[in-house]
């Protein structure tokens, strides 16, 4: 068997504990691209009980009366059996549990939306389907006017959740249904609740933001951003999307700034490759994300002890940087974290222990706009969404990037500078400069 598919097939199984905490999904669905990193739809302090009982907020809630629940009940219930006929005929994998593929999801939105609902999958990798009720409702909230609104979110497990935005007295809520197949094939609602939302509006770039009132869900919570709700009522254009799939790829934020920071191939500015290299070797070898402790049985990494720091063997470190960025050997070493006696590079890969939450905050990217340069090169404007924040734009980049044969090369980022920007924190690059100093102390 090949070596390179040898280390593949161990990274997968060892990163499988780097993407549990990666995400923080009450149903445990694969990490792709959340709606929101735990929507409205998910009723988690209700999930016992079938029942509504609001939370004790700041917020004066007024209860839902039994006769309005009783509606939004029928109402869910109504939703799942106008798709029957698609989740039955849907690709549902192979494993004891219903896992949904991409294609039945999308077939089970485009469902949903013919028979006049609003849908979204769960990811939000899709158009919310018959999106108008919801901005026409956020155009209203936004004028101070009452109403309600409902859409409903596909889940991979075959369930579906609605969510019942109300506006009323100057206080929005959602109240959330939460509907499964039974063991005869119909809508069964196995959960509901009601919470009350600080913050329910649509902002300029065409996002809904609902944000749930946490004062009685604990401090972690709110800190992991599980409050925000985002839909993207504005169709997201193909073209950008893939774009942005195809150059920037999953979690692009995450532990490096080659997004964050302003560079070129003339000055690279404050380009960090220690914490780059993990995630384009990921990209260069087709491998799962490199974690602490998939590190160690890498052919040719070594451990350095007494640390969770691993050397890199220069000739690999350079040849996975110059796979996508042009930078000479000496610039290179001189901008980088290396050790001429260990015979390469520092590299820290991530543990759970070294963040204070469950999970990362990063934003995700979405392409506004692009263009090619005189030169065949193309940049890409992108605005990162922050939900953890709470905003649609934390910040503004220009990504300029060039094909080539083998794939493309990045050749420079900018970042438009604003006293409002909010980057994503990283961790690792602060534990690799501690331990770093401690072994050459």
């Amino acid at each position: 068997m090949n070596k390179r598919l040898i280390i593949f097939l161990v990274c997968v199984a060892l990163s499988a504990a780097l993407v549990t905490w990666l995400t923080s999904l009450d149903k445990n669905e694969p990490s792709q691209n959340p709606v929101s990193e735990t929507p409205a739809s998910e009723a988690s302090p209700a999930a016992a009980s079938p029942d509504v009982s609001p939370e004790t907020t700041a917020i004066p809630l007024e209860a839902v009366s039994d006769a309005k629940l009783k509606e939004y009940k029928a109402n869910a219930q109504a939703a799942m059996d106008s798709i029957k006929d698609v989740y039955l005929a849907a690709d549902k994998g192979s494993s004891s549990n219903v896992v949904l593929s991409s294609e039945s999801v999308s077939q089970i939105v485009s469902a949903l939306g013919a028979n006049g609902y609003t849908a979204v999958d769960y990811f939000g990798n899709l158009n919310v389907q018959n999106a108008q009720p919801l901005i026409d409702f956020g155009n209203a909230v936004n004028a101070g006017v009452e109403g309600e609104a409902c859409y409903y979110v596909v889940h991979t497990d075959g369930t579906l959740h609605a969510n019942n935005l109300c506006y009323k007295n100057g206080v929005a809520s959602v109240v959330t249904v939460s509907v499964e197949w039974d063991e005869n094939g119909s809508p069964n609602v196995y959960s509901t609740g009601q919470y009350a939302l600080t913050q329910l509006k649509l902002t300029e770039k065409g996002w809904l933001i609902c944000t749930r009132e946490s004062s009685s869900t604990g401090a972690d919570w709110a800190v992991n951003g599980n409050a925000y709700t985002f839909l993207r009522l504005t169709a997201y254009d193909d073209t950008l999307r893939q774009l942005a799939n195809k150059y920037m790829g999953d979690q692009p934020y995450l532990e490096n700034n080659l997004f964050t920071c302003s560079w070129s191939a003339s000055d690279f500015g404050q380009l960090d490759f220690n914490c780059l290299f993990p995630m384009l070797y990921s990209r260069y070898y087709g491998t799962a994300p490199l974690t602490g402790d998939s590190m160690g049985y890498i052919s040719g990494f070594e451990k350095v002890s007494g640390t969770d720091l691993y050397i890199a063997p220069y000739s690999q470190f350079e040849s996975v940087i110059n796979g996508y960025i042009d930078v000479d050997e000496d610039t290179l070493r001189w901008l980088s974290d290396d050790n001429s006696s260990l015979g390469g590079y520092y590299i820290l890969g991530t543990k759970q222990e070294y963040y204070n939450n469950m999970t990362p905050k990063t934003p995700s990217p979405y392409v506004t706009d692009y263009w090619y340069n005189s030169d065949g090169s193309l940049t890409l404007k992108v605005d990162a969404v922050f939900p953890a924040y709470g905003t649609d734009c934390a910040f503004t980049h220009e990504l300029t990037v060039m094909d080539t044969e083998e794939g493309f090369k990045y050749l420079s980022n900018y970042l438009y500078e604003s006293e409002n920007n909010i980057l994503p924190e990283m961790v690792l690059r602060g534990e690799r400069k501690n331990q770093i100093a401690a072994v050459e102390g």
